[in-house]
């Protein structure tokens, strides 16, 4: 293991660009690539390898550039996040995933903005949808806000990971990733962030992000009801009703309910999607709850009738 350096008092760097991963050894390398190609050079590349067993170690030695590198037991994407804000040397912190890839200037773009509002702001950026080959399909064009953003970050997963900068002493200073979350412990911190500081949205894409089969984040239905467990801690128990409308609220996380019980019904859990669906209905009366509850009761009962006649 390359053994991780001490973090110093004084910042050595302008940018410490961090990278989580977990055997994805080819991704990776296009996405340090990324990194070498930006156009601003004050930067440090972290990498905190999350208990890969594909050779990524040996990959970046081969590579021959300098990297703090650091590898821990498999835990989690949450926990690798929190070690590379710990070993973190620069004033800036910017996370890029290990299969996604920098816009060439996204640094240079960040930084300036970082440097013009003496580094007490948050910066992001949207992104390019590509393929496992790296080709462009799409592009991401939601609306982004800048400012105070909770309501719209609420209603809106806005901010990643990637393609975003922080102050190091914000992150530093701050409750860490949550653990305890499998995915969208990201999701988690930036809406407690949100509450306390001022969000600043680029208005071009800082990074690509790949599409595959082991996307930490595909849609299923556990991501589903995770997702709806941030968003309803955050309202309830971390000071949400202090920014979101009641009624924002609701909507919400009766959307939030509704897609669970959608992907409930795909992966053939047609008590639960019932459950889900009226629970969302509930929450928020709204006619697509209302279809989807009973096209799940309809299909709960052809796959019941089935099972008798079997």
């Amino acid at each position: 293991m390359i053994p991780a350096k001490k973090i110093p008092d004084s910042y050595k760097y302008k940018v410490s660009i961090c990278i989580p991963t977990y055997n994805r050894k080819e991704y990776l390398k296009e996405t340090i690539n990324s990194i070498l190609a930006q156009t601003y050079k004050d930067y440090e590349i972290v990498v905190v390898d999350d208990g890969s067993t594909d050779g990524t170690e040996e990959m970046l030695k081969e590579l021959d550039i300098p990297v703090t590198y650091y590898w821990q037991q498999n835990s989690g994407d949450a926990a690798a996040r929190n070690k590379l804000i710990e070993l973190a040397r620069g004033k800036y912190i910017s996370f890029i995933d290990s299969d996604d890839l920098l816009m060439p200037d996204a640094i240079e773009k960040m930084v300036k903005i970082m440097e013009a509002e003496n580094g007490e702001v948050i910066v992001y950026g949207s992104y390019y949808r590509i393929d496992d080959n790296g080709k462009i399909y799409g592009r991401c064009k939601r609306r982004l806000y800048s400012g105070i953003i909770t309501r719209h970050l609420f209603e809106t997963i806005l901010v990643h990971a990637c393609g975003s900068m922080f102050p190091t002493r914000i992150l530093k200073e701050s409750p860490a990733f949550d653990i305890s979350l499998n995915i969208c412990s990201d999701y988690d911190l930036w809406l407690r962030l949100s509450m306390k500081h001022r969000f600043i949205a680029l208005p071009e894409p800082t990074f690509k992000r790949r599409r595959h089969s082991t996307n930490l984040s595909k849609a299923s239905l556990e991501n589903c009801l995770i997702e709806f467990q941030v968003v309803n801690r955050f309202y309830h128990d971390n000071g949400g009703k202090e920014l979101i409308p009641k009624n924002v609220a609701a909507k919400v996380l009766s959307r939030k309910k509704c897609r669970a019980g959608r992907y409930a019904v795909k992966e053939g859990l047609y008590d639960q999607a019932c459950k889900l669906l009226g629970e969302s209905f509930q929450e928020y009366p709204n006619l697509k709850s209302v279809i989807y509850l009973a096209r799940a009761k309809i299909v709960r009962r052809l796959v019941s009738s089935r099972s008798v006649q079997n």
